[in-house]
């Protein structure tokens, strides 16, 4: 394994481990505990941090490959995001027309970062 996947492996999954600690142990205390809604916000906030560390170790990571590596990535980067961005577009439309329900913020990075590893997939099988 390369140093730098490696490298990336091991700061990325410290900080999704760090952010599911946080995950767990806010919504614990926010379902068990009344506070003030300053302090209610502040912990909802709190397994965002170790998330941020994340992007950075991703940066890294993008910034350790070699020219090819990075288009791979940034190709469906972008093609995630507008095919999310047009997505959620489209259904605020359909949303406002048809009783559909609504759909939480919370749902678009993780939809970006999926869409970005299935268009890097098929970006990797069409440069091949």
């Amino acid at each position: 394994m390369e140093p730098a996947v490696r490298r990336y492996l091991i700061h990325f999954g410290g900080a999704m481990l760090g952010y599911m600690a946080l995950l767990f142990a806010s919504v614990y205390v926010l379902s068990h505990h009344q506070m003030a809604p300053v302090w209610r916000g502040s912990l909802a906030f709190l397994p965002v941090l170790p998330g941020l560390y994340g992007l950075h170790a991703v940066m890294v990571f993008y910034r350790s490959r070699d020219e090819f590596k990075r288009r791979i990535i940034s190709e469906s980067m972008l093609i995630s995001a507008l095919l999310t961005g047009f997505a959620c577009f489209a259904y605020g439309f359909i949303e406002g027309a048809v009783d559909l329900p609504q759909i939480s913020l919370i749902w678009v990075l993780p939809v970006m970062v999926g869409l970005s590893g299935l268009v890097a997939c098929i970006l990797r099988w069409h440069y091949r």
